[in-house]
């Protein structure tokens, strides 16, 4: 009985580290760029947990990205499982690997209480994550039930009991440090690690301090290109290529609102979705963006694309018209356009994503310029609707299949500062010879200018 219940442990644990090696390689995915096949909305998404200040802190902290610590767990528990087995087969006493094996499972059961409660304040459910939940719980019901011996070791069981679950657990977290250190975070995801430094506006020091001086932004095109890491350089060379397969659009519709001139050498025009990950990390990089870039070199253009058949017809109905978040925001962005602190507002809706509900839009959107009363008329007037379709109709011409969708003079581009940024440098111009120092692009996979057309979110 006892050696089946530890042959089943062993089977759990290589499942949990099957399953964590699978959600690894679905974050270096996500850390690429790509989406990942349990990105399904906004509300079933790993990619928002994986995203979170809490995921960030734990990386920080351990050196590993949370996607990596259930295989350290899992392993663990194969290897205390190991010893089990080998040692019931030579007649070695199993308590060590026993206590050991339940101490493994009470904290699986706490790591899974702290992980559900961050889960759900991110405001996302994580579908694997759930899938190893019910491991670590199967888990710790063998762990207490299926082997033999009191559940809490003895008096004198403690020493060899804490050598070996510590020294597997030791092994096995030095073994995943060197991955999980180079595994990317959240923070250096963001293209907007990449940019220069903002520039700085000349002050007067304070007496005794010595003033840090940032490093001057490039000088040429060539200068930032040679900056970024070469996996970067390869991204940009990438898009480049695509880029310039591209015919430029006219625009299907007069912009309502402009950041920059309408002369800028760069214009991009972006939709997105008041809940799409990527698009809030796409609003972010345009305001890092907005920082770096010199006056009159780019101008943006906001448009809406709410993944709501409620008020967007290019998206299926998929329930009563009940208030949507998706919806709402978008009226409400609409409705600020014009106003002096449009830019600023928009930004602060987009961070506040994780906890983004109706009245908190409505809340957001109403706290600057434009007072309450007067948002809400604009808000449900026919106008604003039909402003929603006019977008929606502008975008369906460039085919999107998710958001966000970026058009930059009238093409197609991946939502990426680093690229913009280098259009920027190059007046707009993607045959200037500072693109020669990038490696040769690689071969485009099949489907075109579709891989530019979102993140299916």
């Amino acid at each position: 009985m006892a050696t089946r219940g530890a042959l089943a442990l062993l089977v759990l644990g290589l499942a949990e580290s099957g399953l964590s090696i699978f959600q690894w390689m679905q974050l270096l995915t996500l850390r690429g760029g790509g989406s990942t096949v349990c990105g399904v909305s906004d509300t079933v998404n790993c990619e928002t947990v994986w995203n979170s200040a809490f995921a960030s802190r734990v990386h920080d902290l351990v050196g590993l990205p949370v996607a990596a610590l259930g295989l350290v767990w899992g392993l663990v528990a194969v290897g205390l499982s190991a010893l089990f087995l080998t040692w019931a087969r030579s007649g070695r006493p199993v308590r060590p690997a026993a206590n050991g094996l339940r101490l493994v499972a009470a904290a699986g059961l706490v790591s899974v209480a702290v992980f559900a409660v961050a889960s759900a304040q991110s405001g996302a459910l994580c579908p694997t994550c759930l899938a190893t939940y019910a491991l670590v719980v199967a888990f710790a019901g063998v762990a207490w039930k299926g082997l033999p011996g009191p559940l809490l070791p003895g008096a004198g069981e403690w020493g060899a009991t804490l050598k070996w679950t510590v020294g597997v657990s030791a092994a096995v977290f030095l073994a995943t440090l060197l991955p999980g250190r180079a595994t990317p975070k959240a923070s250096d995801a963001s293209g907007a690690a990449l940019l220069p430094p903002v520039p700085q506006v000349a002050s007067t020091p304070m007496p005794g301090v010595t003033p840090q001086t940032p490093p001057p932004p490039p000088a040429s095109l060539e200068e930032f290109l040679r900056s970024l890491p070469p996996q970067h350089q390869q991204f940009i060379a990438d898009s480049l290529a695509a880029y310039r397969s591209e015919t430029p659009q006219p625009a299907a519709s007069p912009a309502r609102h402009r950041y920059g001139p309408v002369d800028a050498p760069v214009k991009i025009v972006e939709w997105t979705d008041s809940k799409c990950p990527h698009c809030k990390m796409l609003v972010e990089e345009l305001s890092a963006l907005k920082k770096r870039v010199p006056e009159g070199k780019m101008s943006l253009e906001a448009r809406q694309f709410p993944l709501d058949g409620a008020c967007n017809p290019a998206i299926p109905r998929r329930g009563p018209d009940a208030p949507s978040v998706r919806c709402v925001a978008a009226r409400a962005q609409i409705c600020l356009e014009g106003a002096p602190d449009y830019w600023e507002l928009r930004e602060k809706m987009f961070a506040a994503q994780a906890v983004l509900d109706t009245e908190r839009a409505v809340e957001i959107a109403s706290s600057g310029s434009v007072p309450r009363s007067q948002l809400e008329v604009c808000m449900n007037s026919p106008a604003t609707a039909t402003k929603i379709q006019e977008d929606s109709r502008y975008a369906m011409l460039h085919h999107i299949q998710g958001t966000p969708l970026v058009l930059v003079n009238g093409r197609q581009v991946m939502p990426s500062a680093p690229f913009i940024y280098a259009l920027v440098m190059a007046d707009g111009n993607p045959s200037a010879p500072g693109f020669d120092v990038l490696p040769p692009p690689r071969p485009r996979p099949a489907g075109g200018h579709d891989d530019h057309a979102g993140h299916n979110h």
